[in-house]
């Protein structure tokens, strides 16, 4: 008897111990949006592209826009041909041979180790911040940031063990919280502007800071890196392809939907 193409699919979710079908397109969007984390692009990250662009920030954003969008494409047309969950890692092997699908694999988990610690780091910090412990928030190298940080990571290590719609339906909760604390955040600070109680030294916004002229390459350069950064996390959608819903267009239409955040 001919096994079919989904079958297939389906037995080798199965043996990776994958729950197939788990996700729907908004469980996959959320996660990809939960991953891009707007805040904290914001609070660790989008101080640093303004270091080093100044006014020149909109133009950056703009221009990091399409190597990402043109990346979201076409890993939405890998997903089509080929749904697996190592995405680079498969992809890169069975295309250009197994070192350079190491080296994508590679790079994919070193910097997700990195990032993760960051991430640990700022929770940390900011949890302190919220109720007023304003000594310890404020010190990025403090024992009680670091020990606040661990603790976060194990409390999602655990709940990525309890399986993927436990991981979407938390990060939903957190998501809305985060998603009405920013529009909570740009509604006042475009209420003082508009009242004429807006900090002194700030400018009204100018056609000019599109313009790329007067922006050295350098800085141009590491304004791009970090803005690509503050981008990257809706490829998450294609990295639980084999736990979504029709997973040869949902993931791809998650993925896309997300980037830019």
């Amino acid at each position: 008897m001919a096994i079919t193409a989904k079958e297939s699919q389906l037995e080798g979710t199965t043996h990776k111990g994958l729950k197939s079908g788990a996700l729907g397109l908004l469980s996959s969007t959320v996660i990809a949006t939960a991953s891009v984390a707007p805040a904290y692009s914001l609070a660790a990250t989008l101080g640093f592209v303004v270091v080093a662009v100044g006014l020149k920030a909109p133009l950056v954003a703009l221009l990091a826009f399409v190597p990402m969008i043109l990346t979201s494409i076409g890993y939405s047309e890998l997903n089509k041909a080929d749904p697996d969950s190592g995405t680079t890692f498969t992809w890169a092997t069975r295309a250009f041979g197994p070192k350079t699908g190491w080296a994508g694999g590679w790079a994919i988990v070193a910097a997700d180790i990195l990032v993760m610690a960051s991430l640990a780091q700022v929770a940390g910090q900011y949890i302190f911040l919220l109720f007023n412990a304003n000594g310890i928030g404020h010190d990025p190298a403090s024992g009680w940031v670091l020990l606040t940080g661990v603790l976060w990571i194990v409390v999602m290590t655990y709940i990525c063990y309890r399986g993927i719609e436990v991981s979407a339906n938390f990060q939903k909760a957190l998501l809305s919280i985060e998603i009405t604390m920013l529009l909570v955040l740009s509604v006042v600070a475009l209420v003082r502007v508009g009242t004429g109680n807006h900090p002194a030294e700030s400018i009204h916004p100018s056609w000019s800071w599109l313009s790329p002229s007067g922006l050295p390459f350098p800085a141009f350069a590491s304004g791009l890196i970090l803005m690509v950064f503050i981008y990257w996390g809706w490829d998450t959608a294609l990295s639980v392809n084999e736990e979504t819903k029709n997973p040869t267009k949902t993931p791809g239409r998650a993925g896309r939907s997300r980037c830019p955040p």
